[in-house]
């Protein structure tokens, strides 16, 4: 009876290992196999929630998602409900926005108890999350934050080989962050902060003749990150991280 017992308790045992082991990230290959649309990361039944959006990634790029690891893998350690929005990156923010706009709606309807979502879009994402704002439907209960996002634009002033980039994949899109200025100038519909970083220690626009954080929008909360935290450089992918810390805790 004794082995019996020890033996059900070693499977459970295993059983529980595999279970919570298959709900974290090893690296940003689990990531890339999850589909285009909204995703459930981990989800449980309290009030509060986390929505990631991620950014841009041009064809040189390999680790694709790499900096949403380290984040999904706190959120699930802390038991916070998190979901990922992935779409082609190669589409306009506005595009996007209002597919992730009806995303984010059904989301919320599905979810009546959360009364506190944290939409989080990193660079990129994070325009295709103000263009969602400008248009999306008061909630209290939604707050959009966008980290390491430009909110100033010069593209006569930024590298030559950005410019190249865009004009050879033809990245021109009809709506532009100057598209945003009536948000900017009177405020978005719904709560709004902004996770900054220095421009000096930003790897994708320290090389830039501007500083594309240099602008003000009315009724933004804005966090303005130092050089460092807790001995680690905050550079544009790593202020992902901090901002969910941020934001968690």
């Amino acid at each position: 009876m004794r082995n019996q017992r020890l033996i059900i308790l070693i499977i459970l045992s295993l059983l529980f290992s595999t279970s919570t082991a298959q709900d974290k990230f090893d690296s940003y290959k689990d990531l890339k196999k999850i589909p285009n649309g909204m995703n459930i990361i981990h989800e449980n039944d309290r009030t509060k929630a986390i929505v990631g959006v991620h950014g841009f990634y041009p064809v040189y790029w390999v680790k694709i998602h790499h900096e949403w690891v380290q984040p999904f893998n706190f959120l699930i350690k802390e038991d916070v409900s998190t979901f990922f929005y992935k779409y082609d990156w190669n589409d306009c923010p506005g595009k996007v926005a209002q597919e992730f706009s009806v995303e984010l709606q059904n989301l919320i309807s599905q979810y009546p108890e959360v009364d506190d979502w944290q939409v989080v879009g990193h660079s990129m994402g994070g325009s295709v999350v103000m263009f969602t704002n400008q248009s999306f439907a008061y909630n209290d209960k939604v707050t959009f934050n966008t980290v390491a996002t430009p909110v100033y634009y010069e593209r006569e002033k930024v590298p030559f080989f950005v410019r190249a980039y865009e004009s050879i994949f033809n990245k021109r899109c009809s709506e532009t962050i100057n598209s945003l200025d009536n948000e900017f100038e009177n405020g978005f519909t719904n709560k709004h902060v902004q996770w900054r970083n220095l421009k000096e220690f930003d790897s994708q626009f320290k090389k830039y003749d501007f500083d594309p954080y240099d602008n003000t929008i009315k009724d933004s909360i804005v966090f303005q990150f130092p050089d460092s935290l807790d001995g680690k450089r905050v550079g544009h992918t790593s202020s992902l991280y901090f901002s969910i810390l941020e934001i968690v805790n």
